[in-house]
């Protein structure tokens, strides 16, 4: 069982069923398009999105996270299509597939953080849109979530050399200090890293 599993084996939602605020307020007028999410966990913004009308797809690590997606699913009475997925793997995703791709806390080993935004890019047909939301390495200062490894942290110019070999527009990419209460491991003021990019 994977770190993952251990986290997600509890039917308490760990970061709740609420969707991340970042996510929200970027896509909360998105209907009827194709979105992957990736590292998506328990499913909260999977479910929030197919709820406005949104054909949604999963990939993620965790037998246990996936399976709670399900069950978050059919309570909100909709679709989600969920894969089991290593998401720091080369080329795992169909290429320019979906409309939309997103990662919240796609926290991953140092090595599969360049994989993992491939992924997070080429999944997109151009002119899709690309979102994401990570904990920057100053994230270790308020200890209100996220991994305490900082080689799985985020800065911003790190995050800028990754997106160097993709045809982008960056509409914006920045961090911040939020608040941010997601279930009970998320809790209080952090650091994050927020980015929004539109795929040429």
């Amino acid at each position: 069982m994977n770190h993952w599993d251990e986290k997600f084996k509890t039917d308490e939602y760990v970061y709740g069923v609420e969707p991340n605020e970042w996510l929200r307020s970027v896509l909360n007028e998105q209907t009827d398009k194709d979105i992957a999410l990736l590292a998506e966990g328990e499913g909260r913004n999977a479910v929030y999105l197919a709820k406005l009308g949104n054909k949604v797809t999963t990939y993620d690590f965790s037998k246990e996270g996936i399976e709670k997606t399900k069950r978050l699913a059919e309570s909100e009475d909709v679709d989600v299509d969920t894969h089991l997925q290593d998401i720091t793997v080369k080329n795992v995703l169909p290429r320019e597939s979906y409309d939309i791709s997103a990662s919240i806390f796609g926290h991953v080993p140092e090595s599969g953080k360049y994989e993992m935004f491939a992924n997070l890019i080429e999944c997109v047909k151009p002119g899709g849109l690309i979102i994401f939301e990570f904990y920057s390495v100053n994230q270790l200062e308020y200890k209100t979530g996220g991994p305490k490894d900082i080689t799985m942290l985020y800065e911003v110019d790190e995050i800028k050399s990754y997106l160097e070999d993709f045809s982008l527009e960056v509409i914006s990419l920045k961090e911040v200090v939020t608040e941010r209460n997601e279930g009970t491991a998320h809790n209080g003021q952090a650091s994050v890293i927020q980015g929004q990019l539109k795929k040429l």
